[in-house]
């Protein structure tokens, strides 16, 4: 039986409800950048088959502090970044 993760809730300041996000998307994700708070989110989307809407599912969020504060995190995040652009 595979392992599930635990839902874990945020239990700090509702960034998401303080400042509105720069958003990009594309058939597979949803990219949110909140500035002010220091916050990335990759979301994955997926299309109701009933009603053909799109919506965001799960997300994953990261920290500006916590990369800065780790250099291998975030030379890997400038390696992908990096690949990406070439």
């Amino acid at each position: 039986m595979p392992i599930q993760p635990k839902t874990r809730r945020y239990r700090g300041v509702p960034y998401w409800e303080q400042e509105q996000p720069r958003t990009a998307s594309t058939d597979k994700l949803l990219v949110s950048y909140y500035p002010n708070a220091g916050k990335f989110q990759v979301s994955t989307l997926w299309k109701n088959k009933k009603s053909g809407e799109v919506k965001p599912g799960r997300t994953a969020v990261l920290d500006a502090a916590e990369l800065a504060s780790n250099p291998d995190a975030l030379s890997l995040l400038e390696a992908f970044l990096n690949q990406a652009r070439s």
